[in-house]
């Protein structure tokens, strides 16, 4: 018995290899799709791996084990938003003085550019050192010696055709430290070139400049900052310090260097590491980014996957269904049905390591040119990603022809005596309903929860995380649902849309359509997973855009604003530079108005913490606008100061300083000294402090601005004494302490007209930069557009992976399309031999496959708005300003899907309606 059932398998190992190469034509589109999420799982492990050797090369040659750095709080928390940003004079000193260290490097992290006009370029700015012992890249020429030398990458110079010796004018990289915008520009010259090694370095855009005006000017602007401020970290500002240490023994002077450095306190202190502790630090922060990445990866990944199963499963349930008679045959010779089974998998495993491995070899030569093109880039080669893609793929492969491979089990020996060769159609079970209700309930009550958790008025981080993880969630349960429920909603969708041809050939297409509903809801679904995704993304995407933009023009009721007068040059020519500057934003499209507002002096006012134990001396400088200009540029403002000796603050300030009618506080000119009374704004403006011109001059010249005069000791001293408010502001006021251009900046304002698209805003933000000479506008628009390019490019990203399903699906119908028309060749014989034209066979198998798609589409796009919205409502209800929902939906987007949708069944369905169209009756009938 046992030798008779080897045989048995032997013989039907043979039979499953002779229909591998008389069916190959068959498996092709099947294996298309199977390859192609081989190569997408090969391709993910090779990205990631290849990005995390990128980004471990481009950080890892500033840094050795032989090195030792020591952090600011900040810079060694990156997370901790209430840390130090920069190494305090006192750290430094501490590091400097200390009698083990031999030398130091000070880094500080400075924005700014090289070059003017078109041939600027963006840097990073920070002091040479003065040994190159400390430097670590090799030399060509020498360090900057003097704050007009400079020390640029190979890299850097060859992009811009630099060489040792080469002059530069470039805006005054002093200067700008405090007025990034200053229009005052010097002359360097390149003292030396480094070389990093690697195209792809991050310090290739580093320029080092000598002398130390850099850092004297940098520690002066961060005399006026709290070392937590948002705009300290906005300033050059001291993160890390190389150290060199005298003797052998790093390990030991760190560790006493650490013990001097130490304050108790984790927001304060700095830390000492080796150059190997930091950059392992720094590979951890990425890693865990990229994991995060492979997640995302993963799930689109796996989304492939699910759409490539329903294939193969249509295909090898429509291959046992042409092969019922043979598989009858079989078993009439002996075969048990369990050995039909396994031969029918022996043939899903053959298919599934072909085409798989076909797919994930690919990669490696596509790596190879991405390679090529980008010489920035590490590729990795890891040999894993080819196992990976090809098991995976072959297991899911085997798996989704199971239940079509076990249909073989009811396959009777009678069934090689019938003339039939279909197997009979079963109506969906009843499980798949009440699953299918069952997630929709749980879904649509997932919703209500998460928008309760995230609607909530005094609802928390905390909890609106949870809402936002729940709407995931019911996303999740609600695909599900439609998923589930699709066989019961898509064949009456399809009887509907038939409705609508009234023809001969559109009823034969509806009947051939719900003749094998199996079939159908599984191309169906193979189509639904994809538009559905990409339905909620666009939702999501749209709806999210139009409520941040609202959302935005409420919290910038200023659109973009420019500042003068807070670097070199007079008054009177940074006044002429704002005029020139707002003659020709005023021509530019989409620009409702704008306006120059002059210097007027500064503003001083005290913050104090809730429990009253700190408190914070502040300067603001004011500027005066008439109430023509005002109402023009602020027309969400309802307040102006009219009367004057009044200033308008900001609403947050008047509510955290405690102010009320009967507060004054004090504003400074170089014409005097007067008491403001404080207006709170109704919008929400930031970092604008408005008064009338009848008060500004009683302050300021508007049309030659001077900036003020430090406040002298013993003019603090006629203050009361004692309390920490006034040591604040004694020692922000010191001779020197006070910020150089305090109370001499002009503005200029500019109102947008809304809304803007997301194209809109950013060329007009374009255009204003181009306006300013290439110096940025801050405001609404800028951020805005910040915004909008980080969701576009998720947005791109996510649509060019939900691609690959798609392709899978159109991949899909065509193969079901092929493999139905083989299957009933005789019966479109028998309707050709009854009168049936070629073309009307044509039209009546396009149909069929546009029927099918129609519906899956509509039935996603359906579904996908919905569960896009919600998601996209919760997510806006959860953010801090509780961003008002706005439902603008991609209604071209929508109609591209389903247009697309229609393209690609008709696409499919070409070359099997053709092919059926060729045969002749004659030869149909005989087949």
């Amino acid at each position: 018995m046992s030798t008779m059932s080897k045989r048995t398998n032997t013989s039907l190992n043979t039979v499953a290899r002779s229909n591998l190469r008389a069916s190959k034509g068959k498996y092709v589109l099947t294996g298309i799709g199977i390859a192609v999420a081989s190569f997408f799982i090969a391709a993910i492990i090779v990205l990631l791996g290849s990005l995390q050797g990128t980004i471990d090369a481009a950080i890892g040659d500033a840094f050795s084990e032989d090195d030792n750095v020591v952090l600011s709080a900040g810079a060694n928390a990156p997370n901790n938003y209430t840390a130090n940003h920069y190494l305090t004079p006192e750290n430094l000193d501490t590091i400097t003085n200390d009698p083990s260290v031999q030398r130091t490097w000070v880094i500080y992290d400075g924005q700014g550019k090289l070059g003017t006009g078109e041939n600027s370029a963006k840097v990073r700015y920070t002091p040479a050192p003065t040994d190159t012992e400390l430097f670590p890249f090799p030399i060509d020429g020498k360090l900057p010696g003097t704050d007009t030398e400079l020390l640029i990458s190979k890299e850097f110079a060859e992009k811009h055709n630099l060489h040792l010796g080469s002059t530069v004018t470039s805006p005054d990289v002093v200067a700008a430290i405090t007025d990034p915008n200053t229009g005052a520009t010097k002359e360097y010259t390149i003292a030396g070139i480094f070389d990093t090694g690697f195209s792809g370095s991050f310090s290739n855009d580093n320029v080092y400049i000598g002398g130390t005006s850099y850092q004297n000017a940098a520690d002066e602007a961060l005399k006026q900052l709290d070392p937590k401020s948002m705009e300290a970290a906005q300033l050059p500002h001291p993160s890390m310090t190389f150290v060199q240490f005298k003797g052998d023994d790093d390990a030991h002077a760190r560790t006493e260097l650490q013990k001097k450095l130490a304050t108790g306190d984790q927001n304060t202190e700095p830390v000492a590491k080796s150059g190997g502790e930091y950059l392992q630090d720094l590979k951890e922060e990425t890693s865990q980014f990229f994991a995060f990445i492979g997640v995302i990866l993963g799930a689109f990944a796996a989304l492939a996957l699910l759409v490539s199963s329903f294939v193969i499963s249509n295909t090898f349930a429509v291959l046992v269904g042409q092969r019922i008679r043979e598989l009858a045959l079989l078993r009439t010779l002996g075969a048990h049905g369990k050995s039909l089974v396994r031969m029918l998998l022996v043939e899903a495993l053959v298919v599934g390591v072909v085409f798989s491995a076909i797919g994930a070899a690919l990669v490696y030569p596509v790596a190879a040119l991405v390679g090529v093109l980008f010489k920035d880039f590490m590729v990795s080669y890891n040999p894993l990603a080819f196992v990976v893609g090809v098991v995976v793929c072959t297991l899911v492969t085997v798996v989704a022809s199971l239940a079509p491979a076990r249909s073989a089990l009811n396959i009777s020996p009678i069934s090689a005596l019938g003339e039939g060769t279909a197997q009979a159609v079963k109506k969906p079970g009843i499980a798949g309903l009440i699953l299918g209700l069952i997630a929709a309930v749980a879904g649509a009550a997932a919703v209500w929860q998460s928008l309760s958790l995230t609607s909530a008025p005094d609802a928390g981080a905390q909890q609106s995380s949870a809402g936002v993880l729940l709407v995931m969630v019911a996303a999740l349960l609600l695909g599900v649902a439609v998923f589930l429920l699709l066989p019961w909603l898509l064949p009456p969708l399809i009887r509907v849309f038939g409705s609508v041809i009234r023809s001969q050939t559109g009823n034969l297409a509806v009947a051939n359509a719900l003749r094998s509903p199996k079939r159908t809801v599984s191309t169906g679904r193979a189509v639904l997973v994809g538009v559905l995704v990409v339905s909620a993304v666009l939702s999501g995407y749209s709806i999210m855009t139009a409520s941040t933009a609202k959302s935005m023009e409420r919290a910038y009721p200023v659109s973009a604003t420019a500042t003068y007068g807070t670097g070199g040059g007079t008054g009177a020519e940074s006044l002429a530079k704002a005029h020139s500057v707002a003659d020709k934003v005023q021509g530019i499209k989409n620009v409702e108005s704008v306006a120059v507002a002059p210097a007027a002096g500064a503003l001083e006012y005290t913050l104090t913490s809730k429990d009253g134990s700190q408190s914070m001396s502040n300067t603001a400088s004011m500027v005066a606008l008439s109430q023509e200009d005002f109402a023009k540029v602020i027309p969400a403002e309802g307040k102006y100061p009219t009367e004057d000796n009044t200033v308008l603050v900001p609403e947050s300030l008047y509510n955290n300083a405690g102010f009320d009618d009967s507060t004054r506080l004090k504003a400074r000119g170089p014409l005097g000294e007067i008491e403001l009374k404080p207006i709170k704004s109704t919008s929400k403006i930031a970092n604008l402090y408005v008064v009338n011109p009848a008060t500004g001059a009683k302050l300021q010249n508007p049309d030659d601005p001077q900036p003020l005069t430090p406040q002298q000791p013993e003019e603090a001293g006629e203050q009361p004494q004692g309390s920490a408010a006034q040591e604040q502001r004694g020692a922000s006021a010191a001779p020197g302490g006070m910020n150089p251009s305090a109370g001499a900046e002009t503005m200029v304002l500019v109102h947008a007209k809304s809304p803007l698209t997301a194209t809109e805003n950013s060329a007009l933000q374009d255009q204003l930069n181009k306006a300013n000479d290439g110096n940025e506008f801050t405001g609404g628009l800028q951020q805005r557009s910040q915004l909008d390019q980080v969701l576009t490019i998720m947005l791109g990203i996510t649509l060019g992976l939900l691609a690959l399903a798609v392709v899978i699906s159109v991949i899909g119908v065509a193969n079901t399309m092929t493999l139905s028309v083989n299957e009933r060749r005789r019966e479109n014989a028998m309707l050709r031999a009854l009168g049936l034209s070629r073309k009307q066979l044509r039209r009546m198998i396009s149909a069929e496959a546009v029927l099918i798609t129609l519906g899956a589409v509509v039935l996603g796009i359906l579904g996908g708005v919905f569960i896009g919205s919600v998601s996209a409502k919760v997510v806006l209800a959860a953010t801090d300003q509780k961003v008002e929902f706005v439902p603008d939906l991609p209604y071209l987007g929508l109609a591209l899907i389903l247009l697309v949708g229609l393209a690609s069944a008709l696409v499919a369905s070409a070359l099997p309606a053709a092919r059926s169209a060729r045969m002749s009756p004659v030869e149909g009938l005989g087949s």
